[in-house]
């Protein structure tokens, strides 16, 4: 950054060696790196003008001669009373300076911040630059504008874009990086000091940003200095409210102004800050913006931010501010931060709706929008601060995303019955459809059909497709998702346009970025499972859930050259012992009985190829078992027939199969009756059609006959 002035001054600096002289200034806006710049100058006499000394006279000339003091015995008699007892004659007092240098050069003197120097060393040690000739003396100036230099050659540091490599070293959410790069406007110090005045969570987007960034206490305080300088008191308000009017809307700003009793005239004021450009404000230095927010009282923040709400035309705008003066609960603004939270993008609509549920004066509500907020975050791939919330909240739902699916099950089977208990039909489709998604991870996919069969049968209106569909692709029906359809049938190829719809519409789904990575291994186009592999690593690592993990370590062995695969998929396997999710555990069994196979080890393959096998023939999952059956062939096992799905229940209707469940866990038919909200007689005749079918004539039969299944 700065790179021509930098070689302008050090090429100056250089020249003092050959007997020429160089005297120039320095200009920059407070932060713009001027002292930055300045430090790389090798200097012999280096001061800094200071605001506390700004009314002594000759303070400066005082601190600039102390190397030189041994030289000064040997001035002219009226110079050395010069230097030593200064009168009011900055001139003179220039001359026995540059005197003084004279003997000194090659000699580079750096003076910084010389529009705090008193105004004695200012007229005095200019008077001295003007007259360098062939001394070998170089005079660097740095100032904020305003100082006055005639007759110095200039050099103006304006704000950059390159400064924003200044951040390279600070993690940071892209959207806030961007933010910061914007209000920064490329002063340096500002990017700086916004970035790390922010607290790490705010640095990573994970909370709703703030109306103003922050900076440092030091900085707040030399800045807010400078404006107690410049403001009158009365004006000091109509620039809080103007930083906290992000978009600088000048009739929004005059607007809430009237509110407060400001006027025009308090915009006066406030010239020396602000400038006013059309119908917009906006500072002229982004630290001011900071000072002007933080340096007023929290009481008189809130009240800003009340009356701008009331003052903003936009929304959003409006809703920023609502909640930038919220601190107490309040429903009304957290269902209108939810609202919004739905046409966010998720990262943003986290941090809403956490916002939201903060300020959420109900248990319950604030429940369901931090669990909201954690879904979004899951969209976001932020797995570590995403699944621990999930699993946190106890919900199905929530359960099931942080791949706890035992809990899941048991959870809902639990709801479910509390509320058949209680005889409340109406919440009944929603956890059935829960229940179901449960079940289908356990592989009981006769379950999850009857569940779902029974909440449209409560509702009047079809199943969830996209479940059914799942089962069927499974089971190699027509009717299945076209995705994992083709992938179970070897249509490698085709299956990739598909899987990749699911995964960009369920991008939380890690089995659909599983069905990837394996259809674009297998089709020849590894660059298309990078992502779906390096998310799916991510949340199995941060879930720790075996299943998943063991999915995560198959995904990668598609991708890992031979013999680190065949380690991969060993691992694979042992994770998924006792792990459920028995259809991935039969499609990693499978992947590594063919890699076996293929290395020789024909005796070693057949026990995973029989696992898999075994455990597609009772899901039914009829493409994959015909896979496993062929690679058993291959591997020189004898010929076995395919066993069906080991289903008791499987040649029932599916309103037989939930009365037949229920039966057998004891239930009366007069509370079979009250729970599915059917007649007593009706369960009567659904239990005499499906005895007959099941080969049982008793309760007691019934119970030895399902006890046990899995499907």
């Amino acid at each position: 950054m700065y790179e021509g002035e930098r070689a302008d001054l050090l090429a100056a600096v250089e020249r003092t060696a050959g007997g020429i002289s160089t005297a120039v200034v320095l200009y920059g806006e407070p932060g713009i790196g001027k002292t930055t710049l300045l430090d790389g100058v090798r200097a012999t006499i280096r001061i800094s003008g200071i605001e506390a000394e700004a009314a002594l006279p000759y303070a400066a000339v005082d601190r600039l001669l102390r190397p030189a003091a041994a030289l000064i015995d040997d001035l002219p008699p009226a110079l050395r009373d010069l230097v030593t007892r200064p009168q009011e004659d900055p001139y003179l007092v220039g001359l026995a300076v540059l005197t003084l240098l004279s003997d000194l050069a090659p000699v580079t003197v750096v003076i910084d911040d010389a529009h705090w120097l008193d105004r004695q060393s200012a007229e005095a040690l200019l008077f001295t630059a003007r007259r360098l000739d062939a001394d070998g003396i170089a005079m660097i100036f740095a100032a904020e504008p305003g100082f006055d230099a005639p007759g110095l050659r200039a050099l103006t540091l304006n704000r950059s874009a390159d400064a924003a490599g200044l951040l390279d070293g600070i993690e940071l959410n892209p959207q806030v990086r961007e933010r910061i790069m914007r209000e920064a406007e490329g002063n340096p110090l500002a990017l700086l000091e916004f970035a790390r005045a922010l607290t790490p969570e705010q640095r990573l987007g994970q909370v709703l940003p703030v109306s103003v960034l922050p900076a440092g206490n030091a900085v707040l305080a030399r800045f807010g200095h400078r404006l107690a300088m410049a403001v009158p008191y009365g004006s000091r308000l109509l620039l809080t409210l103007a930083a906290a009017e992000r978009d600088g809307d000048l009739a929004t700003v005059m607007s809430a102004a009237a509110a407060l009793g400001l006027s025009e005239g308090d915009l006066a004021g406030a010239e020396g800050v602000l400038r006013v450009s059309g119908i917009r404000l906006a500072f002229r230095h982004p630290l001011e913006r900071s000072a002007a927010y933080y340096l007023v009282p929290l009481t008189d923040r809130l009240r800003v931010h009340r009356i701008l709400a009331e003052a903003s035309a936009d929304p959003i705008r409006r809703l920023g501010h609502l909640a930038a003066a919220t601190l107490t609960p309040d429903e009304r603004v957290a269902a209108k931060l939810e609202d919004l939270a739905r046409r966010a993008d998720p990262a943003l609509a986290a941090c809403m709706l956490d916002h939201a549920a903060q300020i959420s004066p109900v248990p319950a509500e604030r429940a369901r929008r931090s669990s909201e907020a954690a879904r979004n975050l899951l969209r976001t791939d932020d797995y570590e601060r995403a699944l621990p919330r999930l699993a946190g909240h106890a919900g199905v739902r929530d359960t099931l995303l942080a791949g706890d699916d035992q809990a899941a099950l048991a959870l809902v089977t639990k709801q479910i019955a509390e509320l058949r208990e209680r005889g409340t039909p109406g919440e009944l489709p929603a956890l059935l459809g829960l229940y179901a998604e449960a079940q289908i991870a356990a592989g009981r996919y006769g379950e999850a059909r009857a569940a779902l069969d029974e909440a449209a049968g409560i509702t009047g209106i079809e199943p969830p497709a996209e479940l059914l569909a799942e089962i069927a692709a499974i089971q190699g029906e027509a009717s299945g998702l076209p995705g994992l359809l083709a992938l179970g049938q070897g249509r490698y190829e085709e299956a990739i346009p598909h899987l990749q719809a699911d995964w960009r519409a369920r991008p939380e789904a890690m089995t659909v970025a599983a069905d990837l990575v394996e259809a674009t291994a297998r089709a020849g186009r590894p660059d298309l499972a990078a992502e779906p592999l390096d998310r799916l690593t991510a949340w199995a690592q941060a879930a720790g859930r075996p299943w998943g993990q063991a999915v995560s370590l198959r995904a990668r062995a598609f991708l890992a050259p031979t013999e680190e695969a065949g380690e991969l998929l060993a691992r694979a396997v042992h994770l998924h012992e006792g792990a459920g999710r028995p259809f991935e555990q039969a499609r990693t069994a499978l992947l590594f009985g063919q890699w076996l196979r293929r290395a020789g080890r024909k005796a070693e393959s057949r026990r995973p190829l029989q696992l898999a096998a075994e455990q597609f023939d009772r899901l039914g999952a009829t493409p994959w078992a015909e896979r496993a059956h062929g690679e058993l062939r291959a591997a020189g096992a004898p010929a076995v027939t395919a066993a069906g799905p080991e289903d008791p229940l499987g040649g029932l209707t599916p309103q037989e199969r939930r009365i037949i469940r229920l039966a057998a866990a004891g239930v009366s038919n007069r509370e079979i009756a009250a729970q599915l909200f059917l007649s007593p007689r009706t369960v009567e005749y659904h239990l005499y059609r499906a005895y007959p079918k099941l080969g049982v004539s008793s309760r007691q039969d019934l119970r030895r006959k399902i006890s046990g299944r899995t499907s």
